[in-house]
C-alpha cells in the first residue's frame, strides 16, 4: 500500500529533475536542438589573480547517417578538434575578447567523429588582464550571449587546413545559447 505514494514522489523527483537539466541554469538562456550542447546555459567567471576565468565542456553529438570530420591542430597534446566562440543574439556585434587562437604547424589529418557518437571539447572563457593594451580590456568584452562553434567538415583530408573546403554549415555545428556572467 505505501509503494504507491512512494512511485508517486519518485517519477516526480525525476521529472522535475529533467525538466531542469535540460532548461535553463540559473535564468540562462533556454536550450535549443543544436548539435552541440555545453554543459550550462550560464557560466560565472571567476577573478584570479590576472584573469577572469571559466570553463565550458561542449559536446557534439552525430546525429548524421555517417561520419563527420574536424580540423585539428597537432601542436603539444591536444588531438581534439578546433573551436572557437562567438557573440550571438542582442550581444552579436559588441567587441569580444578570447584567447583562443591555434597556432598550427604542419600538415595534420582530419579526425573522425562516427555516426552516433560525441566528442567533447573544453573551452576557455573570459581571458587575462591587458594591462598595456588601448583601449584597455573591459569585464564586457568578457561577457554575454555567445555560443561555441567546432570545425567540423563533411569529407576526411589529410590536412586538416582543407576542412574548410567541405565544412559543415553553422547550424550543425554549433552550440546552445550561453551566458557569461560577471
Amino acid at each position: 500500500m505505501h509503494l504507491c505514494p512512494l512511485l508517486i514522489v519518485t517519477v516526480a523527483l525525476c521529472g522535475s529533475a529533467c525538466q531542469n537539466a535540460a532548461g535553463p541554469d540559473a535564468g540562462g538562456p533556454a536550450r535549443d536542438g543544436s548539435p552541440v550542447q555545453t554543459d550550462s546555459s550560464v557560466y560565472q567567471l571567476r577573478r584570479t589573480t590576472n584573469a577572469y576565468e571559466a570553463t565550458a565542456r561542449a559536446t557534439y553529438v552525430n546525429r548524421t547517417g555517417s561520419s563527420v570530420f574536424f580540423a585539428r591542430c597537432g601542436v603539444g597534446s591536444y588531438t581534439g578538434p578546433l573551436f572557437s566562440i562567438r557573440r550571438t543574439g542582442a550581444d552579436s556585434m559588441r567587441p569580444l575578447w578570447t584567447e583562443i587562437s591555434w597556432g598550427c604547424v604542419g600538415s595534420v589529418p582530419t579526425g573522425e567523429v562516427r555516426a552516433g557518437d560525441s566528442l567533447t571539447v573544453e573551452v576557455p572563457l573570459g581571458g587575462h588582464d591587458q594591462p598595456a593594451a588601448s583601449p584597455p580590456l573591459q569585464i564586457a568584452d568578457l561577457i554575454g550571449l555567445m555560443r561555441v562553434a567546432v570545425e567540423l567538415c563533411a569529407e576526411y583530408h589529410a590536412d586538416s587546413d582543407d576542412c574548410s573546403l567541405s565544412p559543415l554549415p553553422q547550424a550543425l555545428r554549433q552550440s546552445n545559447v550561453f551566458d557569461v556572467r560577471y
